[in-house]
């Protein structure tokens, strides 16, 4: 019936019934109208009595076929949303801007609830307490953008300003001096909203912290600089110390207005990179000359000699530490990116031995190397009886040393 064809024969074989015996399966009445060649359907009754198959009646109505499901609607949808994602940035905004002020405050302790918390203690605290009023002494300017980091350099951009950036920590009480005695000056706050934006963030916080990696900064806190909006790039800074009084504070201001401006072109100091990774000029093509092909070609704005002799510096070998059951004593090294490492010394090791660990740790030269403690504020280059003073005698232990490297 099929002509030989096996595939054909499997089908109309299962199509009848699947047995020649039995009878044909009860037909399917059609969901919907379709094609019927009356032609077809005799040359199958033939082939089929033929076989001795019984095919049953092949008409129009009672024709085998399957019923094909309605398609599925089509609709549209959005894999991200953008207004969710607005609101999630400012939630968590929000949270590190209250736990922020948390860390900031002086009567709360460390329980980080939150600014809503802090504003019901304060009601419940009521007007007079001291508490409330002297945070409210040591509180952050009311101009300071609470808009993220990104924001505010595109907001600068766009009014021509610069961005004044302030990283505060709250154990250190000269931040706190900065809030009470700087920014909150008639002055300064009229320079500041002139040209600048202000933004101010403590170490703790995400952007904060992100800042200090960013700009190698948080080392030395408070720390205050200027940013380019134009570049991203930091382009004068400050030791926050050093801004104890208000009159010197509006003339570092001052001084940096009357040596920069947004009108005219981004300062060398100011490319557009990483600080990391800051970009080599390419020469001025006049600048270069050729002096045949036996002699070197000089090229105006290669490395000074100065340059070439501290990339040739070997960096120093770490030194080993003494066991910890011979003694010894502790120092904490606090490196420029912010990480704090503890090493142990000898007690008669030189003050130069720190110098040589620390040198290794940050991987540069030793002599471009400073070592200052925190509490107090002394260099140890310039300590009593030099770098070969033992250390015991030097009054590190147990003390945060910070490192400092000299471009």
């Amino acid at each position: 019936m099929a002509g030989g064809n096996l595939q054909q024969a499997i089908g109309l074989f299962f199509e009848m019934g699947g047995s020649a015996s039995s009878p044909a399966l009860p037909a399917q009445r059609p969901s919907s109208p379709v094609d019927y060649n009356e032609d077809v359907a005799a040359e199958v009754r033939a082939a089929a009595v033929a076989a001795g198959i019984d095919a049953g009646p092949l008409g129009m109505q009672d024709e085998v076929m399957e019923e094909v499901r309605a398609p599925m609607p089509s609709y549209q949808d959005q894999i991200i949303d953008p207004e969710h994602e607005q609101r999630r940035m400012e939630e968590a905004m929000a949270a590190d801007s209250a736990a922020m002020y948390q860390r900031m405050s002086f009567d709360r302790g460390h329980d980080p609830a939150g600014a809503a918390a802090g504003e019901q203690q304060d009601e419940q605290m009521g007007e007079g307490n001291a508490g409330k009023a002297i945070n409210r002494l040591f509180a952050p300017p009311e101009y300071n953008e609470g808009a993220s980091y990104y924001q505010t350099i595109e907001k600068a951009k766009a009014e021509g300003k610069w961005v004044l950036v302030n990283i505060q920590q709250a154990e250190v009480f000269a931040s706190h001096t900065l809030n009470r005695d700087v920014w909150s000056d008639d002055t300064v706050k009229d320079v500041i909203l002139g040209s600048f934006l202000f933004w101010q963030r403590d170490d703790k916080s995400t952007e904060g912290d992100q800042f200090c990696h960013y700009h190698q900064c948080g080392h030395q806190l408070p720390h205050i600089c200027i940013i380019d909006p134009r570049t991203g790039r930091r382009v004068k800074n400050w030791d926050g110390r050093k801004w104890v009084e208000s009159h010197a504070a509006a003339e570092y201001l001052l001084g940096f207005l009357d040596q920069f401006s947004m009108s005219r072109s981004p300062p060398p100091q100011s490319p557009v990179a990483s600080p990391t990774h800051k970009p080599q000029a390419l020469p001025d093509p006049s600048s270069i000359e050729l002096q045949g092909l036996d002699e070197p070609m000089e090229v105006e704005g290669s490395n000074t000699r100065e340059e070439q002799q501290v990339e040739s510096d070997p960096l120093p070998v770490m030194p080993e530490e003494p066991a910890e059951d011979v003694e010894h004593l502790k120092v904490s090294i606090r490196l420029p990116s912010g990480q704090r490492i503890t090493k142990r010394f000898r007690p008669d090791d030189p003050l130069e031995q720190m110098f040589v660990v620390a040198a290794a740790l940050a991987e540069k030269p030793a002599r471009l190397v400073d070592l200052s403690t925190q509490f107090p504020k002394r260099s140890l280059r310039d300590i009593e009886g030099g770098l070969t003073v033992p250390m015991k005698d030097a009054q590190v232990a147990g003390n945060m040393i910070m490192v400092n490297v000299r471009t």
